[in-house]
Order: structure tokens, then sequence, then C-alpha cells
């Protein structure tokens, strides 16, 4: 197949504007979040603009009742990709994959807009028949061959250019004017806000909540756990409210964590919410939240768009610069080591020692700075 040049877009693209525009943004989590301002930029720009978003199914969830949202169409890959392990069940996964199309060809789209920039991304459109099909150039996994229209390649790696401004090309490219970037999540559910009133029914709703996210799918990016046992008996002594929050998969970290904690009395103080949430009811949580002390992973995501007032990220191997938290009042604590950012899973060189040299105390110094808390000596950050 024939690949287009790349192209460098005017200001005015189209004479006739289109109406209908498909956001190909399959997953993960986060990065679905950090695609959300292309969502509302595509809506000021064009407020009667019929918007679709194909996802894969374990993120829906997230874009779930989206005002900005015409349709939510869902990939089911990796289910498809668990049963595709019997040959008894391709023809299921054959009809499902046709299905999906169907639904895609019959929303009628006039173009799509590959934000992912893979494979199995950029071939959806195109077995659907959309007819401009739009994506950066270069991009991984040869998904560039299936775009009819290419934006100049931009090194989603680079360090210093946030990942929201780079899915913002697509609006300009479409538009040329895009404003500040602006994240608009789905409205909360009252079934989300009466869930999380019943996990803190027995506390002091005056007291400012502090949500810890330790946990995140790579483990070049985790923080010692002797690390967080610190913060978290520190914080567990100052007059707040902490919760921790992860994954059914985090459970047993989890209670490790804690069983850890040098006063089990007042580890009793912390909300172990792990488990206990689900994508939407985090929408309902942040709502609630003062202050978050996390990893680079979808939590804090979700949390700076649905805008608490503080987050704290902790960053080793992928630069702050490109996914931290936008706001100034945000802080990301990291290190300036000459193998930063390595982007990598698992760290190259087997020692995390970007993780490592973020410490306790300073976590705890900013959170102080942040919640504005005059303690007593003996509860200090030492």
């Amino acid at each position: 197949m024939p690949s287009p040049k790349a192209m460098t877009f005017p200001t005015a693209l189209q004479s006739k504007p289109a109406t209908r525009i498909l956001i190909v943004r399959l997953s993960a989590h986060g990065d679905l979040i950090h695609t959300l301002p292309l969502l509302s930029a595509l809506k000021k720009q064009n407020p009667n603009l019929h918007v679709g978003w194909l996802v894969e199914s374990s993120a829906a969830p997230l874009l779930e009742n989206h005002p900005l949202l015409e349709h939510i169409h869902v990939s089911h890959r990796t289910q498809w990709l668990c049963l595709a392990k019997n040959p008894l069940n391709w023809p299921q996964i054959f009809r499902e994959i046709l299905a999906l199309l169907a639904e895609l060809r019959q929303a009628n789209y006039e173009i799509s807009l590959d934000v992912q920039g893979l494979l199995k991304s950029a071939i959806w459109p195109f077995l659907a028949g959309i007819p401009k099909r739009y994506g950066f150039h270069k991009t991984r996994e040869f998904g560039d061959w299936f775009y009819t229209h290419k934006l100049t390649y931009h090194d989603l790696g680079q360090p210093n250019i946030p990942v929201v401004e780079r899915f913002l090309d697509f609006a300009r490219a479409l538009n040329g004017s895009v404003e500040a970037p602006e994240f608009v999540v789905p409205p909360v559910s009252e079934a989300a806000r009466q869930h999380i009133d019943s996990l803190f029914a027995e506390t002091d709703a005056n007291l400012p909540l502090i949500v810890i996210a330790p946990f995140t799918r790579w483990e070049s990016k985790h923080w010692l756990s002797e690390h967080w046992i610190q913060v978290l008996d520190e914080l567990s002594r100052w007059p707040v409210q902490v919760a921790i929050l992860g994954a059914p998969g985090d459970t047993l970290d989890t209670a490790h964590l804690l069983k850890q904690l040098p006063d089990q009395n007042t580890a009793k103080r912390i909300h172990n919410l792990v488990g206990k949430t689900t994508w939407p009811d985090l929408y309902a949580l942040f709502e609630q939240t003062r202050l978050l002390i996390g990893l680079d992973s979808a939590p804090l995501h979700i949390a700076n768009a649905v805008g608490i007032p503080d987050i704290i990220g902790i960053y080793g191997p992928t630069a702050s610069g490109r996914t931290g938290p936008i706001g100034r009042q945000h802080t990301t604590l990291t290190t300036a080591l000459h193998c930063q950012p390595c982007h990598k899973a698992k760290c190259p060189l087997n020692t995390q020692e970007c993780m490592r040299q973020i410490t306790p105390v300073a976590v705890l110094a900013m959170a102080r700075q942040h919640l504005n808390l005059s303690l007593p000596a003996e509860t200090g950050t030492s």
C-alpha cells in the first residue's frame, strides 16, 4: 500500500467543515484522559459536530455518558485475543468484528483521528472505509500506512512537550485555532456519589482528604515500598483523612504496606479503597479530594481532569514535562539522572535509581506545603 507524504496543514484545511468525526483512542486509561482536551477543542470549533469515540472495553467506562460524545464504539480486543486461543471461538470473534465495522460504517464518519498511532488503532478506520484518516507521520508498527492525511511527525517521547498538546494538533490541523487544554469529564452519577459516601461514612468530613495512588503497571515506575510506608505512617498522624487507591490486583501489595506500618492503631485510620472502586467512582471520589499523591498512572490523570486542588506526582522513567499534571498548583518530583527519561516499563539498568532518589521526606514536605498545615514537632517530616 503506498504511503502518503507527511503534510503540514494550513489554518483552514477544508472549505466545507466535516460534520462527523471519529476519535480513535483505544487505551490506555491515562492516555484516554490525555485525549479529552482534543474532544473539547473539536466541539468548541464546531458545537454541532457529531463526534464518536472508538475505545477498548476496559477503558470505555471512563467515557460513559460523556456530554460531548454522540457515540461510543467499543472494541473487545482483549477478550477476542483470549477467545482466539480456541479455534472454536473464531466464528464468534469474526462476527463481532464485522458487527463493529458495520456499526462504524453506519455512523458515516467523514474523518477519523487516530490519536493512538498503532496498527491496532489505524486499521479500524481503514476497514470501516472512513474517507479521510488522520494520524501522525512515522507511527510505530507502520500504522501510518493506513492514513490518508499525515500530521507532521512529533516525537511523543519528547520530555518537555505535554502529550495533551500533541493530541491537540489534530484540532489544529482541522481548524488551526485551539485554546488552552480543557478537560471535560462525564457527569458523576448519584450511585457513584452514594458509594463513595458509604466508604467514608464513619469519618469527619471536615478533614481534608488525601488520596494515595501507589500502584502502576510499569515495574520501573514503582516507588519503593519502604518509602510509601513512611509516607502513610506520617500522614496517618496528621489532621487529615487518608485513603489508598488501587485495583483488585493490588490487594496483596496493599495488605503488605498496611501491615508494615509501625503503629497498627494509626493504620486503622487509613481508608483502604483498593478493589472497591470502579473507574466512574473515581470521578466522584476526586470531587471530595484535597490532595492526591501518586505515580504517573491513570488515577493521577483522572484527578487532574476532575480538577482537584493539588496533585503531587512522583516521576522516574517517564517525563513529568510530557505526562505531568496540568496546572501551576500541582507539583512533580523527579530526579535528573543521565538515563532519564527512558520510557521503559522495566529499568534498563535494573536499579530503579530514578525512583529511589525521590525521598519520603521530600514528598511529605511538599504535601505539608500544599495543605498549608502547621504541625507539631513530633509529627514533622523528619
